[in-house]
């Protein structure tokens, strides 16, 4: 029987963590519903349910996230145009431009013409609705905002997919680039080599140094491979294995921080990806404490997500939000300044988007620099490589006109 992870309220409004064993997701709410525990977040134990986008820059499945973008705009759409909710699921089941849409709209439509809450029926698909979705949606619906909910959901999820986007393009010239290179080594070493090695077994002279490393390459080549997919594989199984331990997760996620360029990006990335969220949520009417709730479990990085849960529990405890984050969360002086004027003024809202405007315009110029001083060094280290391997060939083959004259 598979392990839930939950976070959830219980009676008294408090937090509480910890794990559960049901047949299912749904099985696992009704669970803590009947122990007195509201779900807010609820995931497989050592898996990470929730989708790329709301996780790390590079992972998951786009197919699934475009899907999930397009169906919460039509469906604000609709609902904006005050179309019941079944109606506008007969709607995208029947007119959706994309046939994963409409079938995703005819799943959700079957469950809930049979009863189900729209967020019921979400939860049955945790692979494409994550858990923190599911909870917003929830949360729109018992507040009975669930079309503006479905209009900040749209817009967070569309500037991610925009985010990213800018990303792969940022990194199509750098593929090019080393699949170019990788060509060009395996006409030297499958071509040139053989034919130069040939040449000076005919003449009976040994090769130069620096050929004769080049031929050794390309004889063992398929002992050399097995023996670089062997490393890499042992350290990829070593690193997951050491992930999914949670301190050593942890310990890899503060560190992250501390690096140089990257560190920078990825606290820019998670004070935006959190201040998107609790603003879009906080606009929808979803109260704070619940909205704060959801906007930490969109985080990727396990210390700040750790920080920013303790602040939450400050919260709890009546503290303003700008003290909690101040001292525990990990987040930049300027959002937590931003947040501060934002309480006082009783527009917090309002103050958390631009805060998450700010952070998503860094995160991309960083990601920019980065990309404009990666570009021209992996230039320089192939033109380094393959430059080395032209000049020993024509060493060689200069060896060969020798040859030829004596």
């Amino acid at each position: 029987m598979p392990t839930f992870r939950y976070r959830a309220y219980d009676a008294q409004g408090h937090l509480a963590n910890g794990t559960v064993e049901a047949q299912s997701q749904e099985h696992a709410t009704d669970t803590l519903f009947a122990q007195g525990l509201t779900t807010f977040q609820l995931r497989t134990f050592g898996a990470d349910s929730n989708p790329w986008w709301q996780r790390e820059l590079f992972a998951g499945n786009r197919s699934s996230r475009v899907e999930v973008a397009a169906l919460t705009r039509e469906l604000a759409t609709l609902i904006a145009a005050e179309i019941p909710l079944a109606d506008a699921l007969r709607i995208l089941s029947d007119q959706a431009g994309s046939s994963r849409v409409r079938a995703l709209a005819t799943g959700l439509l079957a469950d809930v013409l049979n009863g189900a809450a729209l967020s019921e029926a979400m939860q049955k698909q945790p692979v494409v609705f994550s858990s923190d979705y599911v909870s917003i949606v929830r949360a729109g619906e018992i507040g009975g905002t669930l079309g503006q909910v479905f209009e900040e959901l749209a817009d967070l999820l569309e500037r991610r997919l925009e985010l990213r986007a800018r990303v792969q393009s940022a990194l199509v010239y750098p593929v090019i680039l080393i699949g170019v290179s990788l060509v060009t080594l395996g006409i030297i070493l499958g071509v040139l080599v053989p034919g130069i090695a040939s040449a000076f077994a005919e003449s009976g002279r040994a090769l130069p140094a620096a050929a004769q490393f080049l031929v050794a390459v390309q004889t063992r080549w398929p002992e050399l491979l097995a023996l670089v997919l062997g490393v890499v594989t042992v350290g990829v199984v070593t690193i997951m294995v050491a992930l999914r331990r949670p301190h050593v997760a942890l310990m890899m996620d503060r560190t992250k921080l501390k690096a140089p360029l990257l560190g920078n990006v990825v606290l820019q990335q998670e004070t935006a990806r959190f201040s998107r969220t609790l603003g879009t949520l906080l606009r929808a009417g979803v109260p704070l404490l619940q909205a704060a709730g959801a906007a930490s479990g969109v985080i990727g990085n396990r210390h700040v997500a750790a920080g920013t849960e303790r602040a939450i529990g400050l919260v709890r405890e009546g503290r303003s939000l700008y003290r909690a984050l101040e001292s525990e969360a990990a987040f930049p002086t300027l959002a937590l300044r931003m947040i501060s004027i934002g309480e006082e003024a009783g527009r917090l809202d309002q103050m958390l988007l631009r805060v998450a405007a700010i952070f998503e315009r860094q995160t991309q110029h960083s990601i920019d620099r980065f990309m404009t001083i990666l570009t021209p060094l992996l230039t320089v280290a192939m033109a380094i490589v393959v430059g080395s391997l032209v000049m020993t060939i024509m060493s060689a083959m200069l060896g060969i006109n020798e040859l030829a004259i004596q």
